[in-house]
């Protein structure tokens, strides 16, 4: 997992010094941006065994798609022929004329079952949906000339900023529709944008002005880290929303396959990806107007996060994403905005401008650097 604590300048410089690296490379990762970037070869292990394909990531999936397929034609030709000498077998099993040809048969079918394929086991696909919240006059969250200076100071009743900006002057709105990736370095005041918005922080100057029904549901990293491990799936649903019964909250959980005897035992006894769940499940019982994400994929399995993209298309309110993950960005965001020296502007253009754009830039640093 080497991406999931980098920003995405740094990914993409990873990607292009990899693509020149001569020597072996072994990568387990979900970031399907970067194995498609890097990887010429994929291992999968599955059911104790382990599969080799040439190509990238998504070339992996097409075959594994194929050949999938065509393991079940092959096992459904076989089904249908055996089910056809069976009938053969069973019609005249007790007619004297053909028990030559119903010995026959029987000796055909002892040869086809221990020569038969395995049968071919589809893997259930989990999905979950996030209820669309009720229609909100536009716009949701509009932020006008908001600068923000962590080391503004109070002095006579009022602010005194230190001058030394992480933002200056940022102008956006948020509606239902919006579907906004925000991009920048580490450090470059992404998080505090995000805090803004949500009114975890107030702006030095400017005004963030939000619809008084706005709920915003907020989804990180660090999301399943945030219930009391000691208590269970449901308890911690309970303790979310209280005045909520348990028959309400294990019938939610079990949208998010948080079943049984999974949902009552201690949360410390559940595997990562279902913690995930219980978030995911927390999330959308919420029912908000706007969803913030920031950095959700780091601890997600690929199925998650092919859950959660599915999610948040279906999703009928607003977006705002900080994301490293190229896949995750370009599949649920269709504005882009980059933070950086200070400013949060608006990018023309798609995410493979953006890249390459971040590419140029890079190698520019770079050559500068081996200069000096």
């Amino acid at each position: 997992e080497p991406t999931n604590h980098l920003d995405l300048e740094a990914v993409l410089w990873l990607e292009s010094y990899l693509q020149l690296y001569r020597h072996t490379l072994v990568v387990v990762s979900h970031d399907r941006g970067f194995l498609n970037e890097v990887c010429t070869d994929v291992i999968e292990f599955k059911n104790l065994k382990l599969t080799y394909y040439k190509g990238n990531y998504d070339t992996y999936v097409k075959t594994s798609d194929d050949n999938i397929k065509n393991s079940m034609r092959v096992y459904q030709a076989y089904q249908d022929k055996r089910a056809h000498m069976m009938e053969f077998i069973d019609k005249f099993r007790c007619n004297a004329k053909r028990a030559t040809l119903v010995q026959s048969r029987i000796k055909a079918v002892e040869k086809m079952d221990l020569e038969a394929p395995e049968p071919i086991e589809i893997e259930p696909v989990w999905r979950f949906g996030i209820p669309n919240p009720e229609p909100l006059g536009r716009p949701i969250v509009s932020i006008d000339d908001a600068s923000f200076d962590y080391k503004t100071t109070v002095e006579g009743g009022g602010k005194k900023p230190s001058g030394q900006y992480l933002l200056q002057d940022v102008n956006f709105g948020i509606d239902l529709d919006s579907r906004i990736g925000i991009l920048g370095a580490n450090g470059a005041g992404k998080s505090t944008l995000l805090n803004l918005i949500m009114d975890k922080l107030e702006p030095t100057s400017g005004s963030i002005s939000r619809n008084g029904r706005l709920r915003i549901g907020h989804f990180t990293q660090h999301s399943a880290d945030k219930f009391d491990l000691q208590l269970s799936a449901v308890e911690n649903m309970m303790a979310s929303f209280e005045g909520r019964g348990d028959q309400e909250m294990r019938s939610f959980l079990g949208k998010f396959q948080i079943q049984g005897v999974d949902a009552v035992k201690p949360m410390l006894m559940l595997s990562g990806g279902q913690k995930s769940r219980v978030a995911f499940a927390t999330l959308a019982y919420y029912r908000p107007h706007v969803i913030i994400m920031d950095e959700p994929t780091n601890h997600l399995d690929m199925e998650s996060i092919d859950a959660l993209v599915e999610a948040v298309q279906d999703f009928r309110g607003g977006l705002v994403v900080v994301s490293h993950d190229q896949f995750f960005i370009t599949s649920t965001c269709g504005e882009l905005w980059v933070v950086g020296e200070g400013k949060a502007t608006r990018f023309r253009g798609d995410f493979n401008e953006y890249k390459k754009l971040t590419l140029e830039r890079t190698a520019k640093r770079v050559a500068e650097s081996v200069k000096s």
